[in-house]
């Protein structure tokens, strides 16, 4: 591995295989006791040394998927993630040198049953579909298109971004698979000639150090010509603000390098109201469950109308998502929105539209 590659977001690492000694720490000893039991069910030899509480699974190249089927079973899912593993080939003993491979157990099981994900990733078989926002004042001016990822199977078949998210949130591939989609979203966006500003999700958990972390994204849109200030880098709709100063530091390295920043699904799912002033983003945009059926329900109306008026006064600009009836988009319109998205204007395609000519 090259000194200067990050080894949690730029190197893939390989699905579980090959003979050896699956080693599992357990935080109870009654999980190990029924982690036994169901291994010597199933035919796994197994046993305890009693020396360092830790229970140890002779594994066949074909017994990992078998075995993390088996794990998800025989425990709770509180016991495989509190539980660490880490697999010895034939002939390995264990040292210092294999400390960074210790894992999870629910992350060994996830990458044993994933190794669709780990093919996806190291082949880059990922893509962008592209869905613009518009000026509310005049729904046929595009203002940007978000870039939304896509895995594409060796069938060619689209995978959608939850698949593809979901597991690897469990397989602890979060980072390379984030870094993945805002590279491969700069370079799609480039070579689709886009013009106005370019939504890029990002996944702040998967960022240790913004400097450090972000360096490829960055050389990512030198190499592509973007220029920065039209790059806007968006906090998922998923990710949960745990750490609110982490995330803060993140947003503020993007700006500081010239980028701008958005926040998602305001309304929906986690509260940023009280962050607003520490992360200060340049957009937020309104989930879509606050936003559907805004003209018909008073207090959807007094929520966004207050949330339009608080973001003005920060001096960040409102984009109202999910836009599916016309009067919703006539209410906006008349309550100082700047920007709107959704099917009813444009679903996501792989060419973006192109800015009018009148």
């Amino acid at each position: 591995m090259s000194a200067s590659l990050c080894p949690r977001c730029e190197c893939v690492p390989d699905a579980p295989g090959g003979n050896g000694r699956l080693l599992i720490w357990t935080p109870l000893g009654h999980t190990s006791g029924k982690l036994e039991r169901a291994l010597t069910a199933a035919a796994i030899p197994a046993h305890t040394d009693g020396q360092d509480a830790c229970l140890i699974a002779r594994v066949g190249n074909d017994d990992h998927t078998r075995l993390a089927a088996l794990l998800d079973d025989a425990l709770t899912r509180a016991e495989c993630r509190d539980s660490r593993v880490l697999f010895l080939p034939d002939g390995t003993e264990p040292g210092r040198q294999h400390l960074g491979q210790v894992m999870g157990l629910d992350a060994y099981a996830a990458r044993a049953r994933g190794g669709w994900l780990l093919d996806l990733i190291a082949a880059e078989r990922v893509t962008t579909l592209f869905q613009p926002i518009f000026h509310v004042s005049d729904p046929s001016r595009i203002f940007a298109h978000e870039c939304l990822l896509r895995g594409v199977g060796p069938d060619g078949a689209m995978i959608p971004p939850g698949a593809m998210f979901d597991t690897a949130t469990r397989a602890d591939l979060i980072f390379p698979l984030d870094r993945l989609a805002r590279t491969t979203h700069v370079a799609n966006a480039s070579a689709k000639g886009l013009t106005g500003h370019v939504f890029i999700n990002f996944t702040p958990s998967a960022v240790y150090d913004p400097a450090f972390c972000l360096r490829t994204t960055v050389a990512a849109v030198e190499r592509a010509g973007l220029a920065r200030e039209r790059v806007v880098f968006e906090v998922v709709e998923t990710e949960q603000i745990n750490d609110p100063d982490h995330l803060a530091n993140v947003l503020r390295h993007y700006r500081n390098t010239g980028f701008k920043v958005a926040l998602d699904d305001l309304g929906g799912g986690y509260s940023t109201l009280g962050l607003l002033p520490s992360l200060q983003p340049d957009f937020i945009k309104l989930d879509r469950g606050l936003v559907d059926g805004v003209h018909n329900n008073p207090v959807q109306a007094t929520i966004i109308q207050r949330l339009i008026q608080l973001a003005h006064d920060l001096g960040i600009r409102i984009v109202a998502e999910g836009i599916e009836r016309a009067e919703d988009l006539a209410w906006l319109k008349a309550s100082g929105a700047d920007f709107v998205q959704g099917f009813l204007l444009a679903r996501p395609a792989a060419d973006p539209l192109p800015p009018a000519t009148t």
